[in-house]
């Protein structure tokens, strides 16, 4: 009956690692080489986002993993930051050099900065003590990076995925506590050490749960849209591409609680990638791709 688990779990988190930037590569690839324009969406925009978006719930639920795993938050929270100001400024300078509006410039607002804020509320959340009340600043961030101010240069504050992604983490948090909550109770009701319990459920429960999280965030902005189609808590294209972020929750599924192979050139080659690539494509954009003059 083990080996039967594990067989159906089969992807480390290096494993999804992999799979959320491979995704994620695709979607930046349509971003910057396929232009959207107005109407009808191009079919090949549509699949490769669509397909891309699965890339950020995977990447949210690795850095809850993150937070509850790490040696030293505050380093996490600082090379977090480090590379969200990082890729900003990198498509601040890009923007101008090119006199693209701010509004307009896709290489400005990151995942970086949305993990970030997930990150520290998660971090603060977690505390459950009067510092957890500190998690409302990152989540007012989150929420007023999808409020435009003016049509030149959009929103104040910079994120990729704004309001959706903080409820995200939070949901993943969520998933957590009351994963383990829920594994105690049963102990407790069947009379058998909770220790020995977790162990030997833990993983079960947490993608049950995990996965009603997903799910739950994508109903709840799936709702909004419904009572309001122009919310500026919606992320960009939420309705219809946004909403292929969900099967993210079929990778999730597959997670088999290990770590996977790890040491600081895998860790520092994952934090490379995304600031590389984007450099990279946004760079050969500015000539063949959206970013090129018209």
């Amino acid at each position: 009956m083990t080996n039967q688990k594990r067989s159906f779990s089969f992807l480390s988190s290096f494993s999804l690692k992999i799979i959320a930037c491979l995704l994620m590569t695709l979607d930046h690839v349509a971003l910057l080489f396929i232009p959207r324009g107005s109407g009808v969406i191009p079919t090949d925009y549509y699949v490769l986002r669509a397909i891309g978006k699965m890339a950020f719930p995977i990447f949210a639920f690795l850095a809850v993993e993150g937070v509850y795993h790490t040696k030293d938050i505050k380093k996490y929270l600082l090379r977090l930051a480090v590379f969200a100001i990082g890729l900003d400024i990198f498509g601040y300078i890009i923007g101008a050099i090119k006199g693209i509006a701010v509004s307009q410039n896709p290489l400005v607002g990151n995942a970086f900065t949305d993990i970030f804020l997930g990150v520290l509320t998660v971090y603060l959340l977690k505390k459950k003590n009067k510092y957890s009340l500190f998690a409302v600043f990152p989540v007012l961030y989150a929420f007023f990076s999808t409020y435009p101010i003016s049509v030149q240069y959009g929103t104040l504050f910079k994120a990729d995925w704004g309001f959706f992604s903080v409820v995200l983490f939070i949901t993943f948090f969520l998933a957590k506590e009351l994963s383990i909550w829920a594994l105690k109770r049963k102990a407790l009701q069947e009379g058998i050490d909770e220790r020995i319990y977790i162990d030997a459920f833990k993983l079960k429960y947490d993608k049950a749960f995990e996965i009603i999280a997903l799910v739950t965030t994508e109903l709840i902005f799936s709702l909004i849209w419904k009572i309001n189609n122009t919310a500026f808590v919606l992320p960009n294209e939420f309705i219809p591409i946004g909403t292929y972020s969900t099967l993210a929750g079929l990778f999730l599924a597959f997670h088999n609680g290990k770590r996977g192979p790890s040491s600081p050139i895998i860790k520092w080659s994952f934090y490379s990638y995304y600031p590389l690539h984007l450099a990279i494509l946004g760079i050969i954009s500015l000539f063949v791709g959206v970013l090129s003059p018209l």
